[in-house]
């Protein structure tokens, strides 16, 4: 590439990521809050055939709030377009109870990838694909995981799957050091069709990680940010970044993160920009049995990591964060939906977000 587009690129994303933080403005708006009044943390999420496809997860739906037992659900349910706006229909069932597994929208369907139930990790990966038509949503069984994984977070890119950290079991010592991806072109080959280890970042091991995917001026990126691990009896709360360049198949080390941003929201957005719209620091950890519902919540604050320049900026404050859930690209906007606001309180809010770049 020229020189000059190097440089045209560099003018653009100055004006984007200025020292001015109002440069970049995120507007939040609400659609029709999701028909479980708790909403739910660690959820199925994707968008497949124009609807927003939101399955599983689990919340804590029994008072009082702090004496009772998480439970997990199996419902989906489904967001429509109509005339009138939108509108909510059932999906069915999940084959089980499942959350905290990592989903990705493909043009085949959403693609879930394992999961718990609070007592087994799963390794089964299903697809979900949605006919507008018939107003039905079907299930079809993909090639499983090399091992159980929770808690971990995928992208995709030019059809193939790219998953990074998890669980293998219940415990943050468990955490993975794990590079996994899965080709789609390859489904009619039966011997081909299965998930391929590559070779993982050269940080630690790490789960509630961010996994996104974006273009840094050379190649195409997998970029796996923060998380957290445990060392001992002590838990590390990780703001380190590492990108892994497609053309090259080698990991680099990046930016850091400006402060931990766990079970957070990440993704890839326009040609150079990855956004955080969420995540837990960390900074009340060990305060929660405390704290109970005088909990403040996560921090209501966003980032925007510029993948030419290597940089974190400030992008202005939020009026929400939820955390344990998929963010998806949908009507030329960011969807979070449902999630986690604070320790072991949920939201059915669905939140669309649209960054609009401030002329000065």
């Amino acid at each position: 590439m020229s020189k000059n587009y190097f440089i045209q690129c560099f003018l653009v994303l100055t004006i984007f990521f200025g020292c001015n933080s109002n440069a970049v403005e995120l507007q939040w708006n609400e659609l029709p809050p999701l028909p479980n009044p708790d909403g739910v943390a660690g959820p199925v999420v994707g968008v497949h055939n124009d609807a927003l496809i939101v399955g599983g997860g689990a919340n804590f739906p029994n008072e009082p709030l702090w004496e009772t037992d998480k439970v997990w659900h199996d419902t989906i349910h489904v967001l429509t377009k109509t005339n009138d706006g939108y509108k909510w229909v059932s999906g069915g069932k999940l084959p089980e109870p499942r959350a905290y597994g990592s989903s990705v929208s493909t043009k085949q369907g959403v693609v879930c990838i394992g999961g718990n139930d609070g007592v087994n990790t799963f390794d089964d990966v299903i697809l979900l694909s949605w006919d507008p038509d018939k107003k039905v949503l079907t299930q079809s069984p993909m090639p499983s995981l090399p091992k159980p994984c929770s808690f971990s977070s995928a992208t995709l890119v030019d059809n193939v799957i790219y998953l990074a950290g998890g669980l293998t079991d219940n415990e943050l010592s468990t955490a993975m050091k794990n590079f996994w991806a899965l080709d789609l072109s390859k489904a009619n080959d039966p011997k081909a069709f299965k998930w391929e280890v590559l070779d993982p970042w050269p940080g630690p091991e790490r789960a509630l990680n961010i996994t996104a995917s974006q273009f840094d001026g050379e190649s195409d990126g997998i970029y796996v940010i923060s998380g957290r691990r445990q060392i001992g009896e002590e838990v590390e709360f990780l703001t380190d970044t590492y990108e892994y360049q497609l053309s090259s198949k080698t990991w680099r080390k990046r930016a850091t993160t400006p402060q931990p941003v766990m079970a957070g929201t990440g993704i890839g957005w326009g040609k150079n920009h990855i956004f955080t719209l969420g995540g837990a620091s960390g900074s009340l950890w060990g305060q929660v049995d405390i704290l109970k519902d005088d909990h403040p919540g996560f921090p209501k604050v966003t980032y925007g990591y510029n993948t030419l320049t290597d940089t974190w900026s400030l992008a202005g404050k939020s009026p929400a964060n939820h955390v344990t859930t998929v963010p998806v690209l949908w009507d030329s906007a960011i969807i979070i939906p449902s999630g986690e606001v604070r320790p072991r309180v949920r939201s059915p809010k669905i939140w669309r977000i649209t960054p609009n770049i401030q002329q000065r």
